[in-house]
């Protein structure tokens, strides 16, 4: 690589300032009188001795000469090493450089042209891990919304399943309450029949056995009226059997059955549970396990 002609006359121009200092310097001390410096002497007379601040002066001199031309050097060698120079000797050699392909950027400028390219790609990956990020987290984020809104929709199922069970069971509990009115108001009317009107059946055949049944008839009793032949609430069952007035006459009776005997009621009784078994008392029946 030849040497640029800047470097070149700087140095020139360094060598002959240091010239012309040194002659300069030199016939200064060689002109001053004797007579001025005479008082500075050691010894001797002022023909013959030489001033210790001669001395010092030039040795003071030599060393910032030393200091000056060692600065110049390294300011030369740092912008030799700089790669600003660097860049521009690679420039002057390729434009020296007869073999270069024709349109081929310089070295300075490709170089330039390859740093923009780096930072353009490094701009380009930055961006697109951005919006991989932003995709990532709107991603994240709907999910979050469907993951809210499916508990939502759960929690509006359930709120609507509860209501609808509610619902049922105010209609349940209507039905049961028209039911229990219904049933009472057609035991009420059956009463009020049977106390207006007697059945076309015949009368039973009156019972002969004077005393009334015991044991599991006893504890039927007990539960359906306590034991109470005369037992009449209202309810539309009547005596200790607690008969519906149906099946009292359809099992050829007459009258109300807490009107009857006990003897007649026990019979009635029997006759029913041959009949129909115990389940015609439910109730007591499960409750005393017959």
């Amino acid at each position: 690589m030849r040497k640029h002609p800047l470097i070149a006359l700087i140095a020139f121009a360094f060598l002959a300032v240091s010239i012309f200092i040194g002659a300069a310097g030199a016939s200064s001390i060689n002109s001053i009188p004797a007579r001025a410096v005479s008082h500075l002497n050691t010894g001797g007379t002022a023909s013959s001795a030489v001033p210790t601040w001669n001395i010092r002066w030039l040795t003071t001199t030599a060393r910032e000469r030393a200091t000056a031309a060692a600065d110049a050097t390294a300011l030369i060698t740092n912008e030799r090493n700089s790669p600003s120079w660097q860049g521009r000797a690679a420039d002057l050699v390729a434009i020296h450089d007869v073999a270069r392909p024709t349109g081929v950027l310089l070295p300075s400028l490709w170089h330039a042209a390859v740093l923009r390219a780096a930072a353009a790609h490094a701009a380009a990956v930055a961006s697109a891990n951005a919006q991989a990020a932003q995709a990532q987290q709107a991603a994240q984020a709907a999910q979050a919304a469907q993951a809210a809104q499916a508990a939502q929709a759960a929690q509006a199922a359930q709120a609507a399943q509860a209501q609808q069970a509610a619902q049922a069971q105010q209609v349940a509990q209507a039905a049961q309450q028209r039911a229990r009115a219904a049933k009472a108001a057609s035991a009420a009317k059956a009463a009020q029949s049977a106390r207006t009107t007697k059945p076309a059946q015949a009368p039973a055949a009156p019972l002969t056995r004077p005393s009334v049944l015991g044991g599991v008839w006893l504890s039927l009793r007990m539960c359906e009226s306590g034991d109470n032949y005369g037992e009449d609430t209202g309810n539309g069952y009547y005596g200790a059997y607690q008969f519906a007035l149906a099946t009292w006459w359809g099992l050829g009776y007459s009258g109300l059955p807490n009107d009857a005997p006990p003897a007649v009621q026990d019979q009635a009784a029997e006759q029913l549970q041959a009949r129909s078994g115990w389940g015609q008392w439910p109730a007591c029946s499960a409750e005393l396990g017959l």
